[in-house]
């Protein structure tokens, strides 16, 4: 009872809320085989970064600027995290570097667009 319950905590609050009841019958009727459990942490882990899509972005964004910075400075295009780009390995590095972030803003910008905002402070989507 335990694995099952487990499972099914695995899932987002949400969804539990929706079919966790559901789901840890249909649990309690399965085999829990290998295969089974693997299934059901893919499809909790599909869940979750789902609902966490924005932070695991961003995370991923400073994991990949952090790493570029490090390589620019070790490969001596740098000594600081900030610097001009005087030559196209410079340029490069530095648009590696901050290129997940422009895609964040774009996405977040582009995103927006759809929001139509009235005069009562009330938003819809178009």
């Amino acid at each position: 009872m335990g694995m099952m319950r487990l499972l099914v905590t695995l899932h987002p609050r949400k969804w539990r809320d929706t079919f966790g009841d559901e789901f840890a019958a249909l649990l309690e009727q399965t085999s829990l085989t290998p295969a089974v459990i693997v299934d059901v942490l893919i499809h909790a882990t599909r869940l979750q970064v789902k609902i966490h899509r924005r932070v695991l972005l961003v995370a991923a964004s400073l994991a990949w600027s952090a790493c570029l910075e490090y390589v620019s400075v070790h490969a001596g295009l740098t000594a600081n995290i900030l610097w001009a780009p005087t030559n196209p390995e410079r340029a490069l590095a530095l648009l590696a570097t901050v290129g997940p972030w422009l895609v964040l803003a774009l996405a977040t910008i582009i995103g927006h667009q759809g929001d139509v905002h009235d005069p009562a402070g009330k938003s819809s989507a178009s």
